[in-house]
């Protein structure tokens, strides 16, 4: 607990997008920390600083790395190296050209009867950085809760993996920190539906669907059991955090609106247009909470503008070198935006907050597991 203020990080879905908020946090953290007289360059445990942390899909890859104590410099170096083997057959990169669309086409076509990628390159990528840990585990180890939203796909159902930071939560202790992320980033078409054996031995499977399909942006996740948690007289501080916005408006003509399967890429703009539309009405929602509870305090990270010749680069499965590289100058930009903003803008209790949970930061402790 830090003092009389109990602290949140949420952290959006946007699959390979989860570069860009990797980046945005660990260049954010290493500024705000000489600013702050910190000399440390590394390895800086940013998830100390919060006692609840909430992500999906690829915000929970990010968030149980935090949680775990993974320096950020790992998980930045994970969706570098990994991502083109993760998202090995991605949608291919449109520029508006007729022959773009027929690529699109023949994609879906192909992807047709199966998901569009398999996950084992991105479960070993994962149990590189988390290993075997479980829910519980972790919360033992660091006693920082964990929020990860998913969905039931036998019963259509929200379902939210939570470490036991409540005596009546002990449903999902024994799950791997590796399953968890898998189960909220099983985005329909991109990835199979994810199965985990009952990890109390009930023998069945249970399976899991991408969590971003209801709560793309957690943050209201993250508010409630914060809420809940939260001892009464701490103030609730909320940093929410994104994978950079859409990558672009779209203008439609009636022929494009009387679209079918194709038009709609298979059911992949669909699944984007989701994700997008409900983190975007979920800030707003969010906003309006706080103000109304009168002990929450939120903040949203600002992102840079998403330049004409970048927008083609920012798809949810686009894991190209060239893409990760225009994604990580977005952060780069991201930082520089919010640092200032943060260091010479307005003084409010928004940026007193936000600075403050980016200083003082302690170096991560060697895991031992």
């Amino acid at each position: 607990m830090v003092g009389k203020k109990f602290r949140v990080l949420s952290l959006d879905g946007g699959g390979v997008r989860g570069i860009y908020t990797a980046s945005l946090l660990q260049q954010l953290a290493l500024r705000i920390s000489r600013f702050t007289g910190n000399s440390a360059e590394s390895g800086l445990d940013l998830g100390g600083r919060f006692d609840l942390i909430v992500g999906t899909s690829t915000g929970s890859i990010v968030a149980a790395a935090l949680v775990a104590g993974v320096p950020l410099e790992e998980v930045v170096n994970l969706y570098r190296t990994r991502s083109s083997q993760i998202f090995h057959s991605p949608q291919p990169v449109q520029r508006g050209g007729c022959l773009d669309k027929l690529r699109v086409a023949l994609w879906a076509l192909r992807h047709g009867p199966t998901a569009a990628n398999q996950p084992h390159a991105l479960s070993e990528a994962l149990r590189s950085v988390l290993q075997e840990e479980t829910m519980e585990q972790v919360y033992l180890r660091r006693g920082i809760a964990l929020c990860v939203p998913s969905v039931d796909a036998t019963t259509n159902r929200a379902w939210v993996f939570k470490t036991p930071h409540h005596k009546r939560l002990t449903r999902d202790n024994r799950y791997r920190l590796v399953d968890v992320c898998l189960a909220s980033a099983a985005a329909p078409i991109y990835f199979p539906i994810h199965g985990v054996k009952d990890p109390d031995g009930g023998g069945q499977n249970h399976w899991f669907v991408d969590g971003g399909l209801w709560a793309n942006n957690p943050v209201l996740v993250g508010m409630v059991e914060a809420l809940e948690i939260a001892p009464p007289d701490a103030e609730i501080e909320v940093l929410s955090v994104g994978t950079g916005g859409a990558p672009k408006s779209n203008l439609l003509t009636e022929a494009q609106a009387n679209r079918g399967t194709f038009g709609w890429k298979g059911g992949v703009d669909i699944v984007s247009m989701s994700l997008e539309s409900q983190a975007t009405v979920t800030a707003y929602l969010a906003k309006q909470l706080a103000a109304s509870t009168g002990r929450v305090t939120l903040h949203r990270l600002q992102d840079s503008p998403v330049a004409p010749e970048e927008a083609g680069y920012l798809g949810l499965d686009t894991g190209t070198e060239q893409a990760i590289a225009h994604m990580e100058k977005r952060a780069s930009r991201s930082t520089d935006l919010n640092y200032s903003d943060l260091t010479t803008g307005a003084d409010s209790a928004e940026r007193r907050m936000t600075l403050d949970m980016f200083s003082n930061l302690k170096t991560a402790s060697k895991r031992v597991l």
